[in-house]
């Protein structure tokens, strides 16, 4: 009887730990690691998680520069190899070879094969060796540069080495959005079937999958941002709300949102800029505009302080975000890096950071001049119909 009843209990703890295990992933948008038998790992987390791929400006085999921009609202897929490996690359791309002829004539996918030897690898040498190829120039570009370059796209957007020692053999599958969607192995049989399933699914959206828990084997799409002292360049980042929450960055894809800094001890600009936020708060809902205010003093704005200042400027939760965290530096790198803009505790900017949908920074604004404002607001008005992500560095 007895061990009946412990079978019972056990057999209690296991489904109510199940249940709970549901309710924290479906509440914090926790990713799930799934190992399956064949050793392949996937993760299941919301597409806005996944990271996004900096622009890249490289040069073609046909000479002429390219940029990453020129494939907005396109997917594609990358790989690296060198030209001089006989063996596993070339046969690699024997395989991106049969992927490209099979989608050639019914999409607009794009394949893009980045030398990791770019010293020995000129658009010469790599004319030769796509025309052995039968590589078709529209739909399969081949890309050289500088080794920095190229050794910065592989680091910074996909995580990977390059270089002809020990480069990835990885396909990396980016969608229309530039969101680093999934990876595949180009010689496992069941990955290139499993690409053609997850391209199928990413060429039949026609807009973007928010809300929508993606699996993949981008495993990294849910830790990168966590230990900010192994990323070299911060292009999102991870705050503590006034409520005490957590707030990602990447939550804010599909919004547009203005991004500002302040402390709440500072007596100069600061009450000022807030309070002018604060009669714009209206203006800036019915725009649809959310306002994300960020302290430069973290040591002392914890969130119990921000909850007073929030309430005294009478801003409205649903509207208006206030964030501190626990590390000067980290606060420093999100303004520096992510916003562009100068930072360093007392003395930070008092601009207005216009960011769009796909949370890449566009504009920034004097608020103590009227005309800016209103320009702020029209810009934000064509952001919003914005369905392909646009060059961050641009400025309308």
């Amino acid at each position: 009887m007895k061990q009946l009843q412990i079978i019972l209990w056990i057999g209690v703890v296991v489904v109510g730990g199940g249940i709970l295990g549901m309710k924290l992933f479906k509440k914090n948008k926790i990713a799930v690691v799934q190992p399956i038998s064949d050793d392949r790992v996937f993760v299941e987390i919301p597409w806005e998680h996944l990271p996004d791929v900096a622009e890249f400006k490289l040069t073609e085999r046909s000479g002429k520069k390219f940029s990453s921009n020129e494939l907005a609202g396109k997917p594609y897929a990358l790989n690296i190899f060198f030209a001089s490996c006989p063996t596993i690359c070339y046969d690699f791309n024997k395989t991106i070879r049969s992927l490209s002829n099979k989608y050639r004539k019914q999409t607009d996918m794009t394949f893009v094969s980045v030398t990791c030897d770019p010293g020995k690898d000129t658009p010469e040498v790599l004319t030769r060796y796509a025309d052995g190829l039968q590589a078709d120039k529209k739909r399969w570009l081949f890309l050289t540069g500088p080794n920095y370059a190229i050794r910065e796209l592989g680091e910074q957007s996909f995580r990977v080495v390059v270089d002809p020692a020990n480069h990835t053999d990885d396909i990396m599958l980016v969608d229309r959005w530039g969101r680093y969607r999934d990876r595949f192995k180009w010689n496992d049989p069941r990955e290139i079937k499993r690409f053609d399933t997850v391209l199928k699914e990413v060429l039949a959206e026609t807009k973007p999958p928010i809300g929508k828990v993606i699996r993949t084997r981008n495993v990294l799409a849910a830790k990168e941002t966590f230990d900010p002292s192994k990323i070299p360049f911060l292009k999102d980042f991870r705050l503590t709300t006034s409520q005490g929450r957590e707030f990602f960055s990447r939550d804010m894809t599909g919004k547009v949102w203005v991004a500002s800094f302040f402390f709440t001890s500072c007596n100069g600009i600061c009450p000022r800029q807030n309070k002018k936020l604060s009669e714009l708060q209206n203006r800036f809902k019915q725009a649809n505009v959310h306002l994300v205010s960020i302290s430069t003093d973290p040591a002392n704005d914890t969130p119990a302080k921000l909850r007073i200042y929030a309430n005294d400027l009478r801003a409205n939760p649903h509207a208006w975000t206030f964030l501190t965290g626990t590390d000067q530096d980290y606060i420093n790198r999100v303004m520096g890096e992510y916003l562009k803009l100068h930072a360093h505790g007392e003395h930070h900017s008092s601009e207005l950071v216009l960011i769009d949908r796909w949370g890449k920074p566009r504009k920034s604004f004097d608020w103590k001049d009227e005309s800016q404002i209103d320009q702020l607001f029209e810009m934000a008005a064509k952001l919003a119909k914005e369905q392909t992500p646009a060059d961050s560095l641009k400025k309308d």
